[in-house]
């Protein structure tokens, strides 16, 4: 057992260890609780609070024991420093963990909110707990008992240094003195005692004397009542009443807070009142406890709650006898809108609750009971005493009505009088008896010129002046330039602005604009001297552009006048590089722009050095993207994380599923079923064989930009899909057969048709796009012969009662679906081949 007490001491002296650990009472020994707190956290313990070799005697370790403890102490042997590394606090826990086997366990105990204030401070470990008996220091009112390590120091004409222990009889033993009694004495009057015995052998007037504990004797305490932990707790003597309380979490939700007891052989010695530690805390207050007493809890009685405008509403428990006052103090005194003249009081009266008025000057003398509710209410925010002024002149705000001040006195006051204040008017909103309001005009410029006008007139309260400006009266004149120019808008204008003004100021314009026109288009005639606009719309001006982006002398001289809107047309013959993409098997893959409206695929192909000789003609893909605005997400692929991303990582075969290079990541075609706002790409079937043997071939398409070509090389698999027999619903790849139909790859390869499926809807997606169904004879059905790289998806009969419920087949959804996975198998394809080395 004496090795739990070591194991535990130890445990506690890891500093590392950044967890808070606490110990598993049922499972330590009593014997360590005589010298370590039951709730000692470990990183809160040093080497140097392990006591001296004497105390360890007597606490009753062996001398191996005491010699391991000494050596952690002075870090020596095994804890030396040179031989630790930077973990050293695991590292000693480690050891002495392995050494010793005691139980540790992480606190993970979580508590209710406090029902009554000044319950929560003991559970929230944020108030001071002795957990160590070394070091502490002792209060001028703590009283020395049995167990107790006095530490004497002398120094000056005289010296002397001990470490004196009290022994159960309550002496100290210095050397060269005899027994000196201090049990029961406070530590002031003990070490006035010690001052007076040592002036005998020593000289102390020329000397100086210092008295410290430099161990707290360890006591047992029982807590008991309406506490979360009620037990019996040992802790170090330094420790007060109130400090116990936090071994044991303090009070539970019934707990009281303000009547705690201390007995002491079945009497009560004193109480403790949290409220007092917290609002009045004084050295005085401090209770020291004995071995053997009882803290005891008993339930709250008076429970008040405090609501309304103080800094701390809550609910409070009061001592009998106290006052509103005094609760108002607990919840931390009112708030800055709190009305404080009445206050409310609700109260239980018999069976029913009664509301009370409590005056200011009552507050004092009003006794709280239990179960009443103070309620402190709060004032209005509306002002009062106040006139306000308004206005892009002066400073604006609200001011302090002054009974007897005029207009003109509020407009200097709020400096609204400058040079740019509108002298015509200002006007003034009276608020009436009836709360109508009265609007008042004022001519400043009379007042500013003679005080005594009738038109300064007396303010009122709540009055509202509103002072304008006259930059308030400006107009805002702009003119727009739209199309090619680097930055179209409107630009502010200024008398005398030409045309060419306006469009240096617009960047210039762009090579769209390069030999096209520039026009004038005006909506308001405006007359300078009078500064009146006349509407008038109509294009006013016409400039030709020249081939170099040069405007005539007529831009420099036409003015232009408010509102007019520029349009810088481009060339109708300009046209912007339109791209197409060809990938795969051709010598020359890659982005091409089409020279022609009109250019067709069979140009491209050449322009490409035609195919190379292992394109396969029947697996020709073709992507074009259409201007819709989808409602419904496309079908996603069946395909692997990793393969899209394969996929999109190349950047060739990135390029059959984007517009161009140029394009937003955004506008990827939806075959990966990711959104798409602008743009859908559907597959567009293509014949290249038959496009490229002849030019005037229905097959030989008019290219348009976006569109997208895949070449594959000569694929030999066939890929089985659908409700198939033994793959749950997967698919299967099986090599090409010449002249084989759809049955002979289900039946060889894919366990054949089971009585669910239904050979007649057996469905084959050729490489490019075209699909096939199964041909029905009534009794029999021939399924469709098999190209290379096609697919062939097995489907269930159609029960035909859930058919009359359900809607029909999509078989546009079923293609388009086939066509996607076709596209992945294709493209997967092209993936491997181009890791492959060529032979």
């Amino acid at each position: 057992m004496k090795k739990l007490i070591l194991l535990s001491l130890v445990v506690c002296l890891a500093l590392g260890s950044s967890a808070q650990i606490n110990y598993d009472k049922s499972k330590i020994n009593p014997a360590y609780l005589k010298f370590l707190p039951s709730n000692a956290s470990p990183e809160d313990l040093r080497p140097s609070d392990i006591p001296s070799e004497q105390v360890l005697k007597q606490m009753g370790l062996s001398n191996s024991e005491i010699s391991e403890a000494m050596d952690y102490k002075f870090s020596k042997g095994k804890y030396a420093k040179e031989v630790q590394d930077t973990i050293r606090g695991n590292t000693n826990l480690s050891k002495f963990y392995e050494s010793f086997g005691d139980t540790l366990a992480i606190d993970t105990t979580s508590y209710p909110k406090a029902r009554i204030y000044g319950q929560d401070i003991f559970r929230n470990n944020k108030l001071s707990f002795y957990q160590k008996a070394l070091d502490a220091k002792a209060p001028e009112n703590y009283k020395v008992g049995s167990g107790d390590e006095i530490s004497i120091s002398v120094w000056g004409y005289s010296e002397f240094s001990e470490n004196l222990l009290v022994d159960q009889r309550g002496y100290i033993t210095p050397s060269s003195y005899g027994r000196i009694y201090v049990k029961g004495l406070t530590f002031k009057k003990m070490r006035s005692l010690l001052e007076s015995k040592f002036g005998s052998f020593l000289d102390m007037k020329n000397s100086e004397i210092d008295v410290t504990l430099s161990y707290s004797r360890v006591i047992t305490v029982h807590i008991v009542g309406e506490v979360y932990n009620p037990g019996s707790y040992t802790i170090p003597a330094i420790n007060t009443a109130f400090n116990a309380l936090i071994a044991a979490n303090g009070p539970n939700q019934l707990g009281s807070v303000r009547n705690i007891y201390i007995k002491r052989d079945g009497k009560t010695v004193d109480s403790l009142d949290v409220y007092q530690f917290l609002f009045n805390p004084t050295r005085s207050q401090d209770i020291y406890m004995q071995d053997g007493d009882y803290l005891f809890i008993p339930p709250a009685k008076h429970i008040i709650e405090v609501k309304g405008a103080v800094n701390r509403p809550y609910t409070y428990e009061a001592k009998t006898g106290e006052s509103i006052a005094e609760l108002i103090k607990y919840a931390g005194g009112y708030t800055t809108n709190a009305f404080t003249d009445v206050l409310t009081l609700k109260r239980i009266d018999y069976n029913a609750v009664k509301v009370n008025d409590v005056h200011k000057d009552h507050i004092n003398s009003t006794i709280v009971q239990n179960g009443d509710e103070v309620v402190v209410n709060t004032i209005s925010n509306k002002l009062s005493n106040v006139v306000s002024v308004k206005g892009s002149v002066g400073v604006s705000g609200d001011y302090e009505f002054v009974k007897g001040e005029h207009l003109l006195d509020l407009l200097q006051r709020a400096k609204c009088i400058a040079e740019k204040t509108f002298m015509d008017k200002v006007y003034v909103i009276r608020l009436n008896k009836d709360r109508t309001k009265t609007h008042i005009a004022i001519n400043l410029g009379a007042v500013l010129e003679d005080n005594r006008h009738i038109d300064n007139i007396l303010l009122q309260e709540y009055d509202i002046v509103n002072v304008l400006s006259v930059d308030d009266f400006d107009d805002e004149f702009l003119v727009s330039v739209l199309g090619a120019v680097r930055k179209a808008g409107s630009f502010d204008f200024g008398d005398g602005m030409t045309l060419q003004d306006v469009l240096l100021q617009a960047g210039g314009l762009t090579r769209q604009a390069e030999g096209s026109r520039v026009e004038v288009s005006r909506i308001m005639d405006y007359d300078i001297s009078s500064n009146k606009l006349k509407p008038r719309i109509a294009v006013v001006k016409t400039i030709k552009i020249g081939d170099d982006l040069v405007l005539s002398t007529e831009a420099e001289e036409f003015i232009l006048q408010p509102f007019d809107q520029i349009f810088v047309r481009e060339n109708p013959d300009f046209e912007a590089a339109k791209n197409i993409v060809l990938s795969g098997e051709v010598k020359y893959p890659g982005t091409y722009t089409l020279l022609s409206k009109d250019e067709k695929i069979s140009s491209v192909i050449k322009r490409a050095g035609g195919l190379t000789r292992y394109a396969y003609l029947d697996g020709v893909t073709m992507f074009r993207k259409f201007e819709i605005f989808l409602k419904e997400e496309k079908p996603k692929l069946s395909i692997s994380k990793e393969l899209k991303e394969s996929i999109l990582s190349d950047p060739e075969l990135a390029l059959i599923y984007s517009n161009n290079l140029h394009e937003k990541e955004s506008n990827r075609p939806n075959i990966f079923g990711e959104e798409n706002k602008e743009f859908a790409y559907d597959m567009v079937y293509l014949n290249l064989e038959k496009a490229i043997n002849s030019r005037n071939s229905k097959h030989n398409l008019v290219l348009i930009e976006g569109d997208s070509i895949l070449v594959p090389k000569t694929l030999d698999v066939v890929h089985i899909t659908g409700e198939l027999m033994n793959l749950k619903g997967t698919s299967i790849s099986a090599p090409h057969f010449n002249r084989r139909r759809a049955n002979y790859y289900v039946n060889k390869f894919a366990g054949g048709f089971n009585k669910e499926n239904s050979k007649s809807n057996t469905l084959v997606v050729y490489p490019n796009g075209i699909a096939k169904k199964a041909i029905n004879f009534g009794l029999f059905s021939i399924s469709p012969k098999i190209k290379k790289g096609s697919t062939i998806i097995v489907n269930n009969k159609i029960d035909q009662e859930k058919k009359k419920n359900e809607n029909p087949v999509d078989w546009n959804k079923q293609i388009e679906n086939a066509m996607l996975k076709v596209t992945a198998v294709l493209t997967l394809w092209l993936l491997v081949d181009k890791v492959t080395p060529q032979q």
